[in-house]
């Protein structure tokens, strides 16, 4: 009887580890008047997007929350706050560690290292206090400013994943789909990365981002970006042989709120295909409300990445990710 529970005991935690994830962004929430949306620098903070997402978001079982390099560990996130308004209400973290930025460069990797891996060690022990399973996603987007083709970055990043690799945690290595967005197919671009990817072989699964919208895209290449994602998946998987993980989509609804919907439609109709030939065991959302607050390298757009508008209404795209199931 013993053995048969230590079996069954590993299997379902074997089981627990292998569900497919489907996360949103975990910014602050307020509710006022029956109505949920994310913080604005205005409104006050008295909910917790899980209370959001059990009511509304039955496909949802992730949260995700960005780590940068001014993160406050006390006062951000605190574990305590994770463990009780997202792990304990049954919902799998998703930590996104961004500490270069895009400062990121093989000088400025090198000029900093000691500052990162300590920065790292202060991660360890916050993450130590987080209950159960949890997904870390290291230096999304590293693969710009001269690093993807400077080997260096594979003991950066070998380094890192033994300072943070314990029994509870799934580390991904972190990329960015960069190139040519007028093709679905890049190789050449894809394959552009792999001198500064021969670490990934110590990793657990392989993060990608997709980011699009009208300030710096076509309408073409916003439409093609699930089919361009899918064949960026699958070549990861193939080459590297690691499931994949999709860190975050954003896709701005600025301009369209029609064109946001229909690259979620063709999301949600490709996710078997996905799942099948890219082993693809994650899909999370940059933003789940707009954000009037945002800034950054999409201008304007950045402000409306989230399936809900900033007073909480529902956008279209926010019914076709809800058949985005685990």
């Amino acid at each position: 009887m013993k053995k048969l529970f230590v079996v069954l005991w590993v299997f379902l935690g074997v089981f627990a580890q292998a569900k497919f994830l489907v996360g949103v962004g975990g910014y602050d929430v307020c509710y006022h008047n029956g109505v949920y949306k994310g913080y604005d620098g205005k409104c006050e903070i008295n909910a917790n997007i899980t209370d959001y997402l059990q009511k509304e978001m039955p496909n949802v079982n992730a949260v995700s929350i960005w780590i940068t390099r001014d993160f406050n560990f006390k006062s951000w996130f605190p574990p305590e706050r994770v463990n009780q308004d997202i792990v304990e209400r049954g919902y799998t973290p998703i930590f996104i560690i961004y500490w270069y930025r895009d400062d990121i460069s093989p000088d400025f990797v090198q000029q900093h290292e000691d500052d990162y891996f300590d920065f790292l060690q202060k991660c360890k022990t916050y993450l130590s206090k987080i209950k159960g399973t949890k997904y870390v996603i290291l230096n999304p987007e590293y693969n710009e400013n001269g690093v993807a083709q400077w080997p260096g970055f594979n003991d950066i990043m070998k380094k890192s994943y033994y300072i943070l690799k314990n029994d509870n945690t799934m580390l991904g290595y972190g990329l960015g789909d960069f190139g040519n967005y007028d093709r679905v197919f890049d190789y050449d671009n894809f394959k552009e990365f792999d001198p500064s990817f021969k670490a990934v072989k110590y990793y657990d699964f392989i993060a990608f981002q997709e980011m699009r919208a009208t300030t710096k895209n076509t309408k073409a290449e916003i439409l093609t970006t699930p089919y361009r994602s899918l064949e960026f998946a699958k070549y990861l998987h193939e080459k590297y042989h690691k499931p994949t993980f999709l860190a975050y989509l954003a896709v701005s609804s600025y301009m369209s709120r029609k064109m946001q919907a229909e690259v979620y439609k063709r999301y949600a109709e490709l996710m078997p295909i996905f799942k099948k030939e890219a082993d693809l065991i994650g899909f999370n959302i940059f933003h789940l409300w707009d954000r009037p607050q945002q800034v950054g390298f999409f201008d304007q757009a950045e402000k409306y990445f989230g399936i809900l508008d900033k007073n909480g209404n529902k956008k279209p795209s926010y019914f076709w990710f809800l058949d985005i199931r685990p």
